[in-house]
């Protein structure tokens, strides 16, 4: 009799093991996605930044000396650090590696010596791109300043 009971439920017992082993092949996967897709956002952000420090950088280099009381200084505009910028990222082909690449703004810096760049982009992650169609916006600031020396 208590033979019976235990066959009956050992037997009830049967196929709980595949669901366990596909509930954890379930979360593995999505584990898996998630870093995959931190990962890509990651990498693109610190793309983007490297990026925004070339362009600040070669847009500062657009400087112009202008005599105040006799000694030269240098002049920033944020018209010449905009061309700069917009030059700098065509020229390493930065909308290819970037999607939806755009300046969202340029700031001279007071004393018209440095300026700030913020640029954004979008990521479209791997596997789990379907979850977020129009992509993970990102965001990046760089700053740079030109020093006249002598």
């Amino acid at each position: 009799m208590a033979s019976r009971r235990l066959r009956e439920a050992l037997g009830r017992e049967d196929g709980q093991s595949l669901v366990l082993a596909i509930g954890l092949c379930a979360v593995t996967l999505l584990t898996i996605s998630v870093v995959l897709a931190a990962s890509a956002v990651n990498l693109k952000a610190r793309q983007l930044l490297s990026m925004a420090d070339g362009a600040i950088v070669a847009a500062v280099d657009e400087f112009e000396f202008v005599a105040d009381d006799g000694a030269p200084r240098i002049q920033l505009t944020a018209e010449q650090v905009q061309q700069g910028a917009h030059r700098y990222l065509a020229d390493v082909g930065a909308s290819g590696r970037i999607d939806n690449l755009g300046i969202e703004s340029v700031q001279v810096l007071p004393g018209g010596q440095g300026a700030e760049i913020v640029l954004t982009g979008t990521v479209s992650p791997p596997i789990i791109g379907w979850i977020v169609p129009s992509g993970i916006p990102i965001t990046v600031h760089s700053t740079a300043r030109t020093v006249l020396s002598r």
